[in-house]
């Protein structure tokens, strides 16, 4: 038998709980497929940060890059800051008609390209799926949203992303910045929902509504780790990733599902009201966004946009 092989995953990002599902589904499937010849880490920012960095904070991008990590989750966004823009295109407002399109995506050719070239063109990762972080936005407001009227004029807390700024702009809203939540730290915590207190309404999942507001497909690899591994052992790391983010994005939909739909789950998390927009509502706010498709397609590469859409 070989010598074991070991991979680090730390977990970037939020809802912690339904990423350790995922990742326990990954650690689980490897062991099996190789007779725990490779062998799986997991670590939460947190659990990192004091067992290897003395509890000070780190940039889990940079810990990929030099391979002192082998495996993460990052946002889109993250990637589009680390010069790789075309995951910003996964960013637009009303760009998937619904979660089968979304699937179409990101496991035909337009994902696999941006996971298998684009990624590792542009940076020392190699991307193996893609997860929701969450599923679909909501906008979680300190007053009532019922129609597209009822946002304008609102302050809108995004994450420090153009597409975002824009997309605020084009609601008829202003926007102010607030980073990623990254940690599980109390104090953390409590900075960030510090943060949202500051503006009136929030984009984000229901899901992580209760760590980005005051009451985050991938899975990655190391390019040159990854250029370690045999062809066997590429392989089966790659089903186990695609397979673990299937399930990590039907857990998404479900949890999300049972928060929009359950009272009890909402008064947990201190939320008064949940509407759904109806259909001529929520038209209005993807008309009003048609801009930014114009205004981004040549940011991207050539025909990213239309091949999306068309999926």
């Amino acid at each position: 038998m070989s010598n074991t092989q070991k991979i680090r995953w730390v977990i970037f990002h939020e809802p912690i709980d339904l990423f350790l599902r995922t990742a326990n589904a990954f650690t689980n499937e490897i062991k099996q497929a190789t007779n725990g010849r490779i062998d799986i880490e997991v670590y939460t920012i947190s659990e990192y940060s004091k067992k290897f960095k003395d509890g000070v904070r780190f940039d889990p991008m940079a810990l990929i890059n030099s391979g002192e990590v082998q495996m993460s989750q990052l946002y889109v966004a993250k990637l589009g800051e680390a010069r790789v823009s075309d995951f910003y295109a996964l960013e637009l407002p009303f760009l998937f008609k619904n979660h089968d399109h979304a699937a179409r995506v990101l496991e035909g050719e337009i994902g696999r390209t941006l996971l298998g070239k684009t990624l590792p063109e542009k940076s020392a990762i190699r991307g193996l799926a893609f997860t929701y972080s969450g599923g679909y936005r909501v906008m979680a407001s300190s007053k009532e949203i019922k129609t597209a009227e009822d946002l304008k004029g609102l302050t809108i807390g995004i994450k420090t992303n153009p597409i975002f700024a824009d997309m605020a702009k084009a609601f008829g809203c202003g926007y102010e910045s607030i980073p990623e939540s990254i940690g599980t730290h109390q104090d953390e915590i409590a900075e960030l929902k510090t943060l949202a207190s500051k503006v009136n309404t929030i984009q984000t999942t229901l899901p992580r509504y209760n760590i980005e507001t005051n009451n985050e497909i991938h899975n990655h690899v190391n390019d040159a780790f990854w250029n370690s591994l045999s062809i066997e052992d590429q392989m089966i790391i790659s089903q186990a990733a695609l397979n673990s983010a299937r399930k990590e994005r039907a857990w998404s939909i479900e949890d999300a599902r049972k928060i929009a739909e359950d009272k009890n789950e909402q008064e947990k998390l201190g939320i008064k009201t949940y509407h759904e927009l109806s259909k001529e509502e929520s038209k209005k706010l993807e008309q009003s966004v048609e801009g930014l498709y114009k205004k981004y397609d040549k940011f991207f590469s050539t025909g990213l946009i239309e091949s999306i859409l068309k999926a």
